[in-house]
């Protein structure tokens, strides 16, 4: 099923808004504001072919972490790769703004000619390269899961803090895969032959694609590494 895309444009003179290529009014759309902050959790879709790109938003404790997945390619080789983009100091209040440190925005909602409600979020300063600074775009809320997008044996060491005593329950081994699959489903690429390459080339889900991926971690996964280490 294709999934549903909005689009919108401003220059100064005038406002013309696209949802799946077709012209919408401004009217069209109002805040929203759901009873619970937890309900903007979920995974927003944007752009289209090529500029394509989701943003998860999920919660956990006192943490809201922000991550847009998106892919490029890569000049020389012609290859496609993945990319990503993880948002820090994330914060959304009363209102429905959404801020942090790269990027911000409203979450909104879309009336459709059914009267049907869309859910979205609009990003005033977008990640999509071809927009330029002073136009936004808007993502739809999609069904995509946490799941569907964090691969892997241990997803939760990519979705929530762990505490100690639950990892001191596996074995060694079960804890050194945990840790190195945060890595793996970043398309790091470990020592060829090694045991790590050896198991994660097995996983179907699994791309070699980059040296470093440090740069893409989420404060969940970068405290979870840490807490890891000291239980093996």
């Amino acid at each position: 099923m294709r999934i549903l895309i909005i689009l919108l444009f401003t220059s100064n003179l005038t406002f013309a808004q696209y949802w799946g290529g077709q012209e919408i009014n401004e009217s069209d759309l109002t805040d929203w504001l759901p009873k619970f902050e937890i309900e903007y959790a979920g995974t927003y879709h944007f752009g289209e072919s090529e500029s394509e790109s989701d943003f998860q938003l999920f919660f956990s404790g006192d943490c809201i972490i922000g991550q847009v997945q998106n892919g490029y390619w890569e000049e020389n080789t012609g290859i496609w790769k993945s990319n990503y983009i993880t948002l820090t100091n994330i914060s959304i209040d009363k209102k429905g703004k959404f801020t942090s440190d790269q990027h911000s925005g409203q979450f909104i909602r879309y009336k459709m000619e059914s009267g049907e409600y869309v859910k979205g979020l609009r990003i005033n300063n977008p990640w999509t390269s071809w927009i330029s600074d002073s136009e936004f775009e808007i993502g739809t809320r999609t069904k995509i899961k946490f799941e569907d997008i964090y691969y892997g044996k241990y997803s939760k060491a990519s979705s929530r803090k762990l505490n100690i005593d639950e990892l001191n329950q596996m074995s060694s081994k079960d804890l050194k895969l945990m840790r190195n699959e945060i890595f793996a489903r970043y398309g790091y690429t470990f020592k060829k032959g090694g045991e790590m390459d050896k198991y994660f080339r097995k996983q179907k889900w699994y791309r070699a694609q980059h040296e470093k991926v440090e740069q893409y971690l989420t404060e969940i996964e970068l405290y979870n590494i840490e807490l890891i280490k000291k239980s093996e």
